[in-house]
């Protein structure tokens, strides 16, 4: 068994790292990487319904999709995440205990009482310092989490919080939950990287693995060319949301835009029949915030808030 740990905090590669080790690498190990702010959603969930689009962007806040179920999560320099890779030779339940058994045992040290909920959280007292998503293929499987240390929580709620009644549709809902910062539980001054390397140096010692190992040159690679020809995609990231309508309040008028594979199908409105013709003209686009600000919706309603997109 090897551990790595990841030398960048872009997410989209180190997304790309989890997909080498769970669909490439052969052996047993984990990964201990930070990433720069950025929310990542689970694989069956729809960006709009569980992310504050237009607050992310205006932070520069990316927005990723992963390739393993769970909910939304968020994650900024101050956020450990750690992923256990390995050949699938026992249950779901039993893969879960690989990450979850060292994570609560580590707490332990530093005198937490931690708990494992039936969503595969963490919780201290009640509160949550840890989330967990699994992904399984053919006999591999990876089970990713992450540590909340130093994250910045006023930003985290802002970007989970969807606007309520936008978004209607399927996809898996994120099971929401007040969350802390374990430096603050433990009274620490130590800042992100003594923990990490503390959670490092605990993970050599149980797992039995005398040093880290260098990421092979041909997962930096593969993670480049995941990030090229996937994650930054407009079809991985809104065209695989499941189907959905999305309610957009304009002055005097209620627009509802059906959405499937992230294409505008269908436009409802109450408006005359010259304004609802222009507005067919949102039919077939791809749907982004930025396809509405390029549309008729301007021209028909100048004083619309842009903010409302």
């Amino acid at each position: 068994m090897k551990l790595f740990v990841s030398p960048v905090t872009d997410p989209a590669i180190n997304l790309g790292l989890e997909a080498y080790f769970l669909q490439q690498y052969g052996e047993e190990g984990c990964l201990v990487y930070r990433n720069a702010d950025c929310v990542v959603i689970g694989k069956n969930q729809n960006p709009y319904r569980e992310v504050d689009v237009s607050f992310c962007k205006k932070h520069l806040i990316s927005v990723y999709r992963r390739m393993t179920g769970g909910g939304a999560v968020f994650h900024d320099l101050g956020n450990i995440n750690t992923a256990f890779f390995g050949k699938r030779m026992e249950e779901a339940e039993a893969l879960r205990k690989r990450w979850s058994e060292p994570t609560i045992a580590f707490l332990g040290t530093l005198g937490l009482e931690a708990e494992r909920d039936c969503n595969n959280g963490l919780f201290v007292g009640g509160v949550k310092v840890s989330g967990s998503a699994q992904g399984l293929q053919r006999d591999r499987y990876l089970n990713h989490s992450t540590l909340l240390y130093h994250s910045n929580l006023v930003k985290l709620s802002a970007a989970l919080k969807s606007p309520e009644g936008i978004v209607e549709g399927q996809g898996i809902l994120s099971k929401r939950s007040s969350v802390m910062n374990l430096q603050d539980r433990i009274d620490s001054g130590e800042g992100v990287e003594i923990f990490q390397d503390q959670w490092t140096r605990f993970l050599l010692d149980r797992l039995k693995i005398e040093t880290v190992s260098r990421i092979p040159d041909e997962a930096g690679h593969y993670a480049q060319q995941r990030w090229i020809e996937k994650y930054r995609h407009w079809d991985w990231l809104v065209g695989r949301s499941p189907r959905f309508t999305y309610r957009l309040k304009l002055p005097e008028q209620v627009l509802l835009l059906d959405v499937r594979k992230g294409i505008i199908e269908k436009v409802h409105c109450e408006a005359d029949s010259e304004k609802a013709k222009l507005l067919e003209d949102l039919q077939g686009r791809e749907f982004s915030l930025s396809s509405l600000e390029d549309s008729s919706l301007k021209s028909l309603w100048p004083d619309m808030d842009s903010s409302l997109y």
